[in-house]
């Protein structure tokens, strides 16, 4: 499986701006967070795992169009992340 390391300004345009405001919201800068992404080998549509890491913590979330920054925000409103 290939997982390549992203930093936040490899994201799409889109995203990325979703994920910057989503850490602003929450106190956080996107620098804080290590994101990889991979394809998801059980999923047929073959939509992209994003691993978000930071500290000891990391969660993945299927892509499904930018889905992953709604639940990357709800992990934040939990605080999974501090």
């Amino acid at each position: 499986m290939d997982t390549s390391l992203l930093r936040y300004t490899d994201l799409p345009i889109g995203d990325r701006a979703a994920f910057e405001l989503v850490c602003a919201r929450h106190g956080f800068a996107p620098v804080h967070f290590d994101i990889s992404a991979c394809a998801d080998p059980s999923d047929e549509a073959h939509e992209r795992l994003v691993t978000v890491r930071r500290g000891g913590w990391a969660q993945s979330y299927h892509d499904r169009h930018g889905q992953w920054i709604r639940q990357f925000e709800a992990d934040l409103t939990c605080r999974f992340f501090k």
